[in-house]
């Protein structure tokens, strides 16, 4: 097996407990689903990690990948330089991704210079939960999702896969991403009263174990939602469109106006399994 399996994670910076502090248990459900998808990537024991990320250097045109040998990023931006991390690259998965995805004319663009490959906190966050669960010293491919037509992120996804079994390496994938940032007054992105109806289509998809519909979403609804986490989303679904997959939806909240999801995703069969 290569794809060994996925999952999808917020990245609240407050959910990191130096961080967070009390407002942890307004996260609860949160907290409790991070550590518990972070158990099973530990224990399905993955030889590489596969981040997706909307908070990375973001193109239009490109999709742009962490390409060096190592890659570091801390909290700093949000007032904590102390707590981050420094992790290795695999240098050989990618340069195997950017020729699969340039023969099917996907522009990728590598990201090797000293502020556009710093880790961000959409990598972060789980990495905190998988490094707490006793995660190997594994090297990682730090994907960012670009501004693309929703079919060519998903497309895009079918060339990760097809590297993953290329290369016959243990994989886990985790795609990175909060949910509508507009649920009530007083949230980031200001109110709007559809915001809520993004958040339950996307989470109602994944629970009934649809997920090639998530990339068709109503566009008016995405846009309304003020999300993050719709495009990593649909790369990841991308990924797993020739297995047969087992969706968990481990919770669901939204207490500070902005969509957290956790959710896993177990291979059943299907790619060269």
């Amino acid at each position: 097996m290569s794809l060994l399996m996925a999952g999808y994670s917020p990245h609240p910076p407050l959910a990191i407990p130096d961080i967070g502090k009390d407002n942890l248990n307004e996260i609860s459900d949160t907290v409790s689903s991070l550590e518990e998808l972070a158990r099973e990537v530990v224990e399905s024991d993955p030889e590489l990690l596969i981040t997706i990320s909307p908070h990375g250097t973001v193109m239009r045109e490109s999709i742009s990948i962490i390409d060096k040998e190592k890659a570091m990023g801390n909290f700093r931006q949000f007032g904590y330089s102390n707590i981050g991390f420094e992790m290795k690259i695999n240098t050989h998965f990618i340069k195997q991704l950017k020729k699969n995805a340039n023969q099917e004319s996907f522009h990728t663009i590598s990201l090797k210079d000293r502020e556009g490959s710093r880790l961000d906190h959409g990598v972060m966050v789980p990495l905190y939960y998988l490094k707490e669960a006793g995660l190997k010293d594994i090297p990682i491919v730090p994907i960012n999702m670009a501004f693309w037509d929703y079919s060519q992120l998903y497309n895009f996804g079918k060339v990760i896969k097809k590297t993953i079994e290329k290369l016959d390496v243990n994989a886990v994938v985790i795609a990175s991403g909060d949910l509508s940032h507009k649920l009530k007054p007083g949230a980031p992105a200001g109110f709007d009263e559809n915001a809520e109806k993004f958040d339950q289509k996307f989470t109602e998809l994944i629970q009934n174990n649809e997920l090639d519909k998530i990339k068709d979403i109503d566009k008016g609804l995405i846009q309304r939602a003020g999300e993050c986490g719709h495009r990593p989303m649909v790369i990841l679904t991308g990924i797993l469109s020739e297995y047969k997959v087992e969706s968990d939806l481990k919770s669901y909240e939204g207490p500070f106006g902005v969509g957290y999801a956790v959710a896993s995703f177990k291979i059943l069969s299907g790619g060269n399994t």
